[in-house]
């Protein structure tokens, strides 16, 4: 038996309560040196010296404005859309500095991510756990301070905004955890930026509503998103593009979404020999990545998207 006594120790008002954890390992979460606390109001909340807690010493940070205006930002549902993009961007060029925030739809441990603890020792990548999530290389209170200090005080080139491994849907219109990308891109279009919506795309799926581009992409992107959005789709030939084109009629019709189709196969057959040579094991919904072509080049077509439009060198986009 462990009791839990992160709180009284920094005799916290509203919440502040030991908590009795019953446990047979020594895998416990010990209390940090910071005060926002992560995983509130559980046996396993715990103090975290996040960059925006007033004792960071990159606290100044918050006082700069912050405009995305410049900064690509990509927005993925799955945890597993993760390890294709930033293995295709350090293939391109190890050089380019990336931001991921994972936010706490799914998992809030982080660290139950193998890929995640790859990332955190890579030198050009830094992964910000936000919101009740913990253990990434920073911690934030929510997904736009995690920005903010990306951007302003990591410099990085792109951003990435995602969530662990444990997505949950209802199968009902709008029970899914992929309906926070709907608010990631309207707050991103207030700090001007533009999001580039990745999409879930497959032609192996056996549900319906996930065959083609999942309504898990359209339905938040069309209903619930006010903001200026692209959707970045790789180009498809004979039935997949006329099923896809049927299925997306009424984004064509919304003016604030952006359609934007990338050939990307180049960029596919040099990905797979990447995977391939490195011998990694990457699965999506249970499978294997490798029997589904189609998803991995949904993944890649915003990157593609974003090399093409801005100028690549090797001091970053």
């Amino acid at each position: 038996m462990k009791v839990n006594t992160t709180a009284s120790m920094l005799r916290l008002g509203t919440g502040g309560w030991d908590i009795v954890l019953s446990t047979s390992h020594n895998n416990y979460v010990l209390p940090g040196h910071g005060h926002i606390m992560k995983a509130r109001y559980t046996p396993f909340q715990h103090s975290v010296l996040s960059v925006d807690d007033p004792k960071h010493p990159d606290y100044d940070v918050f006082n700069q404005p912050l405009s995305l205006k410049r900064t690509p930002v990509l927005l993925a549902e799955l945890h597993s859309m993760l390890p294709i993009l930033l293995s295709a961007v350090s293939m391109l060029n190890e050089r380019l500095s990336i931001g991921v925030v994972l936010s706490d739809e799914a998992s809030l441990a982080a660290g139950l991510s193998d890929h995640m603890t790859e990332w955190k020792q890579k030198r050009n990548v830094w992964v910000v756990t936000a919101g009740q999530a913990f253990g990434g290389s920073a911690e934030s209170v929510n997904v736009v301070n995690a920005m903010q200090w990306l951007v302003l005080k990591k410099r990085v080139d792109l951003v990435i905004l995602s969530m662990g491994p444990g997505t949950t849907g209802t199968n009902t219109p709008y029970g899914f955890s992929g309906m926070v990308l709907a608010e990631w891109a309207n707050l991103i279009g207030s700090l001007e930026g533009n999001a580039l919506w990745i999409p879930r795309l497959s032609f192996r799926a056996q549900r319906t509503r996930h065959y083609g581009v999942s309504h898990h992409t359209t339905t938040p992107l069309h209903v619930f998103t006010y903001a200026p959005s692209t959707l970045v789709l790789p180009v498809l030939t004979g039935q997949k593009r006329m099923y896809v084109k049927k299925q997306l009629h009424f984004l064509h019709e919304n003016t604030r979404v952006t359609i934007v189709e990338e050939n990307i196969d180049d960029w596919f057959n040099t990905w797979l020999g990447w995977y391939e040579q490195n011998r990694k094991t990457l699965y999506s919904m249970g499978a294997g990545i490798t029997g589904d072509p189609d998803f991995i080049k949904g993944v890649l077509a915003p990157l593609a998207y974003i090399f093409r439009k801005q100028e690549v060198n090797e001091d970053g986009l």
